[in-house]
């Protein structure tokens, strides 16, 4: 038996440290949240509803904010340059 449940999309993405420390320094909590947010990503992509998960980029839309689903997540995570929290659920 696993000691963490894994993420509802088994094709979600860890969200690198540092924009997960940004995410605490919000008011996020340190486990059990969800976070919707404004990502701008290099190249000038920007995602208007990036769903984070306790730490796992899983949705890039408010659609799967509940039940288990598989959607890719179609960028690298590192190219993210700005992130803007728009809620905590």
């Amino acid at each position: 038996m696993h000691s963490r449940t894994p993420p509802r999309n088994r094709l979600a993405k860890v969200l690198p440290d540092e924009w997960r420390e940004y995410l605490l320094s919000k008011g996020a909590p340190k486990r059990k949240y969800t976070a919707v947010c404004r990502a701008t990503l290099f190249g000038e992509r920007v995602i208007e509803e990036l769903i984070v998960e306790e730490g796992w980029i899983i949705a890039l839309s408010k659609q799967h904010l509940a039940g288990i689903f598989e959607e890719r997540i179609n960028f690298d995570p590192r190219t993210i340059l700005s992130l803007e929290l728009l809620q905590i659920v």
